[in-house]
């Protein structure tokens, strides 16, 4: 799959098969992320892979907002949901030794998440980027030091859901057909992208 194929094609899941993901492809995304650029390579970033059933539901309950969805009152169903994730930490320690900054180390985090991201969907594995989650509690349930601050996870399976991508007109809010296909509306090319400055 060539690169440019593998960002038009990719699309955020969150719906997915009851299909184990094998851990020497969760392993080959982090080392991924490893070598994402990251700011005077400071390289803050460290990962957690959590799969073990016990702990998988722990952390889907530590979940805010999925999809822009509010968390029901009973927590979130089991069903179809990941059965891996890929917490993302700052080591905040190493952040003050090598100076880079908090806004750095946050836009490192989010190359980190797409190596991720697109060295999974290679493998035939769907993510969703999430950061509406309690950061506390997955720091709790994965046993962090106080030197990490939880900054994002990383759901990852194997799709159950089809995904579309159209034209946005005015609103870019997502939609589900009478099918269960969800449309996602992105912007024009051309009302996004300026040539040398705005006109």
């Amino acid at each position: 799959m060539k690169v440019y194929d593998a960002v038009i094609s990719r699309r955020s899941i969150r719906i997915f098969k009851e299909k184990l993901v094998d851990y020497s492809i969760l392993e080959r995304c982090i080392d991924a992320a490893r070598l994402a650029p990251t700011a005077m390579n400071s390289q803050l970033c460290e990962y957690v892979i959590v799969d073990d059933k016990q702990l998988l539901a722990g952390i889907l309950n530590s979940v805010v907002l999925w999809g822009g969805v509010s968390k029901p009152a009973g927590g979130w169903s089991p069903e179809k949901k990941p059965l891996a994730y890929i917490v993302v930490l700052v080591n905040l320690e190493l952040e003050k030794e090598r100076g880079c900054g908090r806004s750095n180390a946050f836009i490192d985090v989010g190359i980190a998440l797409e190596n991720m991201v697109l060295v999974a969907l290679e493998q035939g594995v769907a993510t969703c980027i999430m950061t509406g989650i309690d950061k506390k509690k997955v720091g709790e349930i994965i046993n962090a030091p106080a030197k990490y601050e939880v900054a994002a996870m990383l759901a990852l399976g194997y799709p159950d859901e089809k995904v579309v991508l159209e034209t946005a007109d005015e609103s870019v809010k997502r939609w589900v057909d009478a099918e269960g296909v969800r449309h996602v509306p992105k912007r024009k090319l051309e009302d996004i992208l300026h040539r040398n400055r705005f006109e």
